[in-house]
């Protein structure tokens, strides 16, 4: 029964991904009807059917190939389409207590499309990052803004079970959960805007401040804290790796994927992680 639900939620929220590769070119392009402009391909116009559409098998039945003008179709929209159902069986299976999602429990039902919601805004910014060296602010500023809203209403006492992840303080004035986010948002925005003054832009760029918000309101202070740790860790290897292959030193590499990489590694692995690292120094 479990592997028919995780499998299921590929397979549907997959659907999610071609969607956020619509959204991502839309906006980039500027073009209107993002939610209700019929989809075409970018070569040739010609309005794509049903079949042209549908997650993955449409590429491999295409044969990678614009059925109309044959032209190539990029592997991006397959890689996104698979990386958004791989994030959402991830946010499902690590966030959510599946037994109770299966009781209908209202409580997970309301976490599962919580953090379903919050993947689907991490690989638009993260994908759009990669193509665009930019950050959407049509998605990350609206985002924002929703979970101020959201974190406002539980810390008055509304209950609503997606912040129930934040990792407490001992100080209970910390524990309320947008000070909690703010906190560490504030911390974050200092630290990130000290790197993009000194380095005039060089380092990172203003975009990555609405990541860093971004982070600290999905997570709370602790988790984004961890997250932004092993996104420089993980940046650093990889930067490393792309240096030694390309060897020159003003490859611009975008940050936006590392810090998502951070948070859902702090996310699905905070404890042990943490509990390896303390360990590690009090041998």
């Amino acid at each position: 029964m479990i592997s028919f639900f995780f499998t299921s939620l590929f397979i549907f929220w997959a659907i999610f991904g071609s969607f956020a590769s619509v959204l991502i070119w839309r906006i980039k392009s500027g073009e209107h009807g993002i939610i209700t402009g019929r989809s075409h391909c970018p070569k040739c116009q010609h309005i794509l059917w049903f079949l042209d559409l549908f997650p993955i098998l449409s590429y491999v039945c295409l044969g990678g190939k614009c059925r109309y003008c044959q032209e190539k179709i990029s592997p991006i929209y397959p890689i996104l389409e698979v990386m958004t159902g791989v994030l959402f069986v991830l946010s499902g299976y690590f966030l959510v207590d599946y037994n109770l999602l299966l009781t209908g429990s209202t409580i997970e039902i309301v976490k599962l499309g919580f953090f379903l919601s919050i993947a689907l805004i991490s690989i638009v910014y993260v994908f759009y990052d990669i193509l665009f060296m930019e950050i959407p602010d049509e998605v990350l500023i609206p985002a924002n803004l929703i979970l101020f809203w959201l974190l406002f209403l539980v810390s008055t006492g509304i209950q609503l079970p997606i912040f129930w992840h934040f990792l407490p303080f001992q100080n209970e004035v910390l524990n309320i959960p947008i000070i909690n986010a703010l906190l560490g948002a504030f911390g974050i925005f200092a630290f990130f805007y000290f790197q993009i003054y000194i380095s005039d832009g060089k380092w990172m760029g203003g975009w990555d401040l609405r990541i860093a918000l971004f982070m600290w309101l999905v997570g709370g202070a602790k988790i984004a804290a961890l997250g932004l740790l092993l996104a420089y860790f993980v940046g650093s290897i990889i930067g490393i790796g792309i240096l030694l292959y390309n060897r020159n030193r003003n490859t611009e590499v975008p940050f936006g994927p590392y810090l998502a990489v951070g948070l859902y590694l702090s996310l699905f692995w905070y404890t042990p992680i943490v509990a390896w690292y303390t360990k590690l120094f009090t041998l």
